[in-house]
């Protein structure tokens, strides 16, 4: 049973791709993981250089609690692990050209004589 005060991690790029931009990867940037949760709180997962976990913001860093995160995402990689590979997607058919039918428009003519 979850509550609001579990951490929910969900690992990916196109989770921590909703609350910040990805780094030029230098050596004391952060590595971005995912997405973590907990309430309200909400934004990217990050590991800095030293080990520490970050929740970002933008360019806003939260600290994390080590112990509650890792538990957290060792659920959400074992939750990934049991979840079924995706099929391959089919190549869409082509479609119908696109039809543009242009009217013209009508102008209404004035009487002769009036001006």
């Amino acid at each position: 049973m979850s509550t609001s005060k579990d951490w929910i991690v969900r690992l990916g790029p196109h989770e921590w791709a909703r609350f910040t931009y990805e780094r030029d990867g230098g050596p004391e940037m952060p590595r971005l993981l995912g997405s973590v949760q907990r309430g309200a709180s909400i934004g990217a997962l990050a590991v800095l250089p030293s080990g520490d976990y970050v929740q970002l913001n933008g360019d806003h860093e939260t600290p994390l609690n080590a112990r509650h995160v890792r538990k957290a995402i060792a659920k959400a990689e074992a939750m990934a692990a049991r979840r079924p590979a995706p099929l391959p997607r089919r190549a869409a058919a082509p479609a119908a050209p696109v039809v543009v039918t242009v009217r013209r428009r009508r102008v209404a003519q004035r009487p002769p004589g009036d001006n």
